[in-house]
């Protein structure tokens, strides 16, 4: 069995779950609450913080094979547990932890970061449930051709400058389509509202869960073109996995290295603006991970 633990990050959690899936027969999901100051100061500094985390664990870690971990916070809780606990169990985690991982039997990590680490193996973008098997089991007919526009975060900049336009123009090209409007929850509400006022009454429009139920995954299999702001490796990344053709918003403004160089890494996978072709998805950066690395027989899996 393999174990997950997880501040509740849904991001990190998501990919911690993908993995546990991938390499266990049943998995359990372990929520750990990590109080100030141990909260700002892992993974480096862990004195006193096996009290506040041990009695969270709903049983003991040796009924455990392998624990799966993702970002800093559990990196040092995660080393903590094992450390101080009568467990076999391997370790791996998921991101970078932060600090020298050479306890850590095996570190994943995504390419774009570019860390290079002895006992680090990477993968593109992030570790994501939508393979092909996914999108066959999901597969739906919507009644009307839609657009898909995943909003992320791209900065003040982007929606005071340009979304505006952006949205427009989509508006313009796909006229006879209906436009579904997801945003991020991260969003302040200051934007939030922006984007609201924009709406039109003919389209559709999620924020959080006062908007109804998340259409993310129903979008992803049933949307005719994707739009994402480029400011989500995540959302990139998930979006490619399709087949539905894929347009980038706010290049522009986007600065970080590590974006721009997860962007090149996918532009064979982009569309033009007004591209309605079907698309290859992106490979499954799972199934990579079992098939084309020694994950497994780092983990005595094989």
């Amino acid at each position: 069995m393999a174990r997950v633990l997880s501040e509740g990050t849904r991001g990190h959690e998501i990919q911690s779950i993908t993995l546990a899936k991938a390499l266990a027969h049943q998995y359990q999901l372990e929520h750990i609450t990590v109080p100030a100051p141990w909260r700002w100061a892992l993974p480096y500094r862990m004195m006193g913080l096996g009290q506040r985390i041990r009695s969270q664990l709903s049983e003991p870690l040796a009924s455990s094979r392998l624990l799966i971990s993702t970002g800093r916070q559990m990196a040092g809780v995660t080393r903590w547990l094992k450390k101080n606990s009568p467990s076999e169990a391997k370790h791996v985690h998921i991101l970078n932890p932060g600090y020298y991982f050479r306890d850590i039997d095996v570190v994943l990590v995504p390419q774009h970061d570019r860390h290079r680490y002895p006992n680090a193996i990477t993968f593109r973008g992030n570790l994501h449930p939508f393979n092909n098997q996914w999108f066959k089991q999901h597969a739906r007919t919507q009644n009307k051709a839609t657009i898909a526009l995943f909003i992320g975060n791209p900065g003040q900049a982007y929606f005071k400058q340009q979304f505006k336009a952006d949205l427009q123009h989509i508006r313009e090209v796909f006229k006879s389509a209906k436009l579904f409007l997801c945003g991020s929850p991260r969003l302040d509400q200051e934007t939030q509202c922006f984007i609201r006022s924009l709406r039109k009454p003919n389209e559709s429009l999620w924020f959080d869960p006062s908007d109804g139920d998340n259409p993310y995954q129903s979008l992803l299999t049933g949307a005719v073109k994707i739009f994402v702001t480029a400011d989500s490796i995540n959302m990139m990344n998930e979006a490619g996995a399709s087949q539905a053709p894929l347009t980038l918003l706010a290049r522009d403004y986007i600065s970080s290295k590590k974006h721009r160089r997860f962007i090149q890494s996918i532009e064979y996978r982009l569309s033009d603006f007004d591209g309605l072709d079907i698309a290859q998805p992106l490979p499954d950066p799972v199934k990579d991970l079992m098939e084309r690395t020694d994950l497994l027989d780092r983990l005595e899996l094989a």
